[in-house]
């Protein structure tokens, strides 16, 4: 299984859509009760069904699972399961009322795109109503954002090598993609920047504008969406050094600074942002993720900021060359109040096995890591002083997580 599930990921996520199952439907299985939780936080947890169905998986036991998050010490119950083809990264809508799913897939009815499903979301169990699909013009989507006002779902394809809009109906319902932006360009790494590859969209907190990560072409972009029609206008846009590879984005509370992890050199790149204008400003610092020397294939994933702002934590995703240990941790940083610069406080590698997503609540004392290569989700404590991180031996086994998303209570 590590031989498989790693190559994979040695070649991004292209070969991810190209065996498998085709197309599964959006069908709820049967909610297990939650008693005595009082839980109205969620959990919910996106697998490479494909993956894990040729492992033997039961079909019907892995797509997007919804968990209830215990007030108390954070453990995960699962109470419903999907069935979705390939879910990988979610978005709700503002009200959390909707979530919505882009499917990581290359043969959506027979053509080549991906996917994006929307479902209705139950506020006191946390339960998934599938409400349609819609095709993301684009293949292998790999990141999802609702605009403020709740009209709009952004999505970057990551193959497609373009970012689309599709309406959202009152209903939560998705239309048909109405605009699109086709990015054009390469990298210096010919494997894996022969061609665009957007990977981020994201929303700054003020919501005036979207922030966006093109793996391929190493272009870290600012665009302005229509909220009447739809289209999407370029406001500006950022050089990353050749060969990094953006792949997400955080910002700092009040958008003034904007946090771009890259994956293919593993650093972290801080930028000036104007919030009024969508400018990207100087760059002020890049870091490294992992130590030198470093052994093996560098790679990235996820960059988070501690609801504190005092904070920042990344993933490194172990690959099949990778030695050295920390090219497959959760690595923590502090925030300097002054500049936002990072300084490293330590990696993490207890309890992490390929961790493609991770997240943290909204009181800021529990991070929930998706750990791919072990099948499970890892539970760490945050302290709140320094930041560090400490396992808490809770795991919950479940079959090749590529991400997990909290509601927030």
């Amino acid at each position: 299984m590590r031989r498989l599930a790693l190559s994979i990921l040695v070649v991004g996520l292209v070969g991810l859509a190209l065996s498998g199952p085709r197309a599964l439907s959006g069908v709820a299985q049967e909610a297990t009760p939650v008693a005595g939780l009082g839980a109205r936080q969620f959990a919910y947890v996106g697998s490479d069904t494909r993956t894990a169905i040729e492992a033997g998986a039961d079909p019907s036991d892995v797509g997007i699972s919804v968990f209830a998050v215990d007030p108390e010490t954070g453990a995960l119950t699962r109470v419903q399961t999907v069935v979705s083809d390939n879910p990988f990264f979610f978005a709700f809508d503002p009200t959390q009322r909707f979530l919505y799913a882009v499917n990581i897939i290359d043969d959506y009815e027979g053509e080549e795109s991906g996917s994006v499903e929307a479902y209705a979301v139950d506020p006191q169990t946390g339960e998934l109503t599938f409400l349609n699909r819609q095709s993301s013009s684009g293949a292998i989507p790999a990141q999802p954002a609702v605009d403020p006002s709740g009209k709009y779902l952004v999505v970057a394809n990551y193959i497609g090598g373009n970012f689309v809009v599709l309406p959202i109906n009152p209903d939560g319902s998705l239309d048909p993609v109405v605009s699109a932006v086709k990015q054009t360009g390469s990298g210096p790494n010919t494997e894996r920047q022969d061609m665009p590859h957007p990977h981020a969209v994201v929303f700054d907190p003020a919501g005036n504008f979207i922030a966006a990560a093109d793996l391929g072409t190493d272009q870290v972009l600012i665009f302005k969406l229509d909220t009447d029609s739809g289209e999407l206008e370029q406001v500006s846009q950022v050089s990353a050094a050749p060969g990094a590879g953006p792949r997400h984005i955080a910002f700092n509370a009040d958008g003034s600074l904007m946090y771009v992890v890259n994956e293919l050199d593993a650093t972290i790149t801080v930028y000036v942002y104007d919030a009024e204008t969508g400018a990207i400003g100087e760059e002020i610092q890049t870091i490294s993720t992992v130590p030198e020397p470093f052994a093996g294939t560098k790679s990235t994933a996820e960059i988070v900021v501690h609801p504190s702002g005092r904070f920042l934590y990344n993933s490194n995703r172990g690959q099949p060359d990778t030695t050295t240990p920390e090219g497959d941790a959760i690595v923590a940083f502090a925030i300097d109040p002054d500049s936002g610069q990072l300084t490293l406080i330590g990696h993490t590698t207890e309890d992490i096995g390929v961790p493609w997503s991770f997240a943290i609540d909204a009181s800021g004392e529990r991070l929930y890591a998706a750990n791919y290569e072990d099948d499970s989700i890892s539970l760490f404590a945050i302290d709140p002083e320094t930041g560090e991180l400490t396992s808490t031996g809770e795991t919950t086994m479940i079959p090749k997580p590529y991400v997990i998303m909290l509601s927030n209570p």
